[in-house]
């Protein structure tokens, strides 16, 4: 505001001093203050003192930048002038780990262009030779606190720290900074850990030549194994080639590039996921998925999702137990081939809850019972009666407890989580293209028997019974 009389207005916002204003203008994070001129008459004068007083009054003490102050007072000209300038913080940013393989190597079919599946390819191997880095760690960047130009510190985000998780045939540098194979092998990598596993190289198969197979690691094969013969591995087992009458153990994953012409004496155990192209006449039990093309005439329990939506996609012949469900293009086949099917049924799980369910029901019985007898015992002796034989059973009671007690609690808490893992298993369906009569179906204690050709169905249990859904 324009006076003439040069009388200044007493206003904590601005000074109104004769022929311009002066007004400080903060920026949002109050990093950074501006000092506000407005020019009314020509050849006026600003003292440093009165930059100064607004400042002061709008509490800013902190990166005043005296010689723009200065740079004012020799020629003031209307304008906003940044006066003042703050220490920003800095966040901190944490540690990374950058892991030099594909951490997403799945034993899953590779699907081709035309949505087909090509069970030949096979990407489950992650090799290292010795001295590859497998990882490397960005070490985590400390923040750095900043203060506002009214003297406020503004404290930064901490970074956090990570750490590399190794197992066996993994060496860390001295620096901490990367990982590296300690020999060459295969990357194993569960859970964020990263461990070397030996591999063992057939490259002829197993049979006369090679005898039956133990190996504490990887097993690769290039060939047939052969009728009678055993390949047992701690880890994966990966064929390319054919399996007939032979026994495979993987305590990880099994793939076969071709299958398995099992004619009732193939045996294939593992305890994560399996790949084939086709199974026939084989006892094969599966901790994970299966993938396959064809799957006949075979004894099948899996605890994951049975999977036949390749060329053929068909499930024939012989009896299924999936935890998880199942998805065909065909199920069984226009000759009436028995087919069973269980679904949503987990064996182990029952005979688990029901023992659990026992033990929770005879501690729970027993605990009470006792419960009852302390306090009878506990009154007698607050009444004064402390013989040695109520002393001596009182006793024994308390110590009875006390070792039912954890027992009580761990078979309550079975209970419960055995409930739950019955609920993960609601859900578990059928989905197929054609379902031919013969085929069996049962989802959990519900069954459905197939008399007709049925195309593009699902079936799911719903309150309490087997419902057919089209798809």
């Amino acid at each position: 505001m324009k006076n003439d009389d040069n009388t200044g207005q007493n206003d904590v916002d601005n000074i109104d001093i004769a022929g311009y204003t002066l007004d400080v203008e903060m920026s949002n994070d109050y990093y950074s203050a501006f000092l506000i001129v407005d020019v009314f008459n020509e050849n006026i004068k600003i003292s440093a003192k009165e930059i100064e007083q607004i400042i002061e009054e709008k509490n800013i003490v902190h990166g005043i930048d005296y010689s723009m102050i200065e740079k004012i007072v020799q020629n003031p000209v209307e304008g906003k002038y940044l006066i003042a300038v703050g220490k920003k913080h800095i966040n901190g940013k944490n540690a990374e780990i950058q892991y030099k393989f594909d951490v997403n190597t799945k034993l899953r079919p590779e699907e081709n262009d035309d949505g087909s599946v090509d069970f030949k390819k096979m990407n489950l191997l992650r090799k290292a030779e010795k001295e590859d880095v497998l990882a490397i760690k960005i070490p985590i960047v400390e923040g750095e606190n900043g203060v506002t130009v009214t003297g406020k510190d503004i404290y930064a985000k901490k970074g956090k720290d990570i750490n590399f998780r190794i197992g066996k045939g993994v060496i860390i540098s001295e620096d901490g900074l990367s990982i590296r194979a300690e020999y060459a092998g295969a990357i194993s990598f569960e859970n964020n850990k990263i461990s070397i596993s030996e591999i063992l190289d057939l490259r002829k198969g197993v049979g006369v030549s090679t005898g039956n197979i133990n190996f504490h690691g990887k097993v690769v094969i290039d060939g047939i194994v052969e009728t009678g013969f055993e390949v047992k591995a701690t880890d994966d087992i990966i064929i390319n080639g054919i399996v007939e009458g032979a026994t495979l153990i993987s305590g990880g994953s099994i793939e076969i590039s071709k299958g398995v012409q099992g004619n009732d004496n193939a045996i294939i155990k593992c305890e994560k996921d399996f790949k084939a192209r086709f199974v026939n006449g084989t006892n094969l039990t599966v901790g994970g998925d299966i993938n396959v093309d064809i799957v006949m005439h075979s004894t099948v329990a899996c605890n994951g999702k049975l999977t036949a939506n390749g060329k053929n996609g068909t499930v024939v012949g012989g009896e299924f137990t999936v935890k998880k469900g199942i998805s065909a293009k065909i199920v069984g086949s226009e000759m009436g081939t028995q087919t069973i099917l269980k679904i949503g049924i987990d064996n182990e799980l029952l005979t688990n809850y029901k023992n659990a369910g026992e033990d929770s029901k005879k501690y729970s019985n027993e605990f009470r019972e006792l419960e009852k007898d302390e306090k009878q015992l506990k009154k007698k002796i607050e009444d004064g009666n402390r013989n040695q034989l109520v002393m001596v059973k009182y006793k024994k009671i308390l110590e009875r407890m006390k070792e039912i007690k954890p027992l009580l609690d761990k078979a309550t808490a079975d209970v419960k989580e055995i409930r739950s893992q019955f609920e993960s298993l609601k859900g578990s369906n059928l989905e197929a293209d054609l379902v031919y009569p013969g085929t069996k179906i049962n989802i959990t204690n519900s069954f459905f028997n197939v008399k007709d050709k049925i195309e593009r169905v699902m079936f799911t249990k719903q309150d309490g019974d087997i419902k057919i859904i089209g798809r």
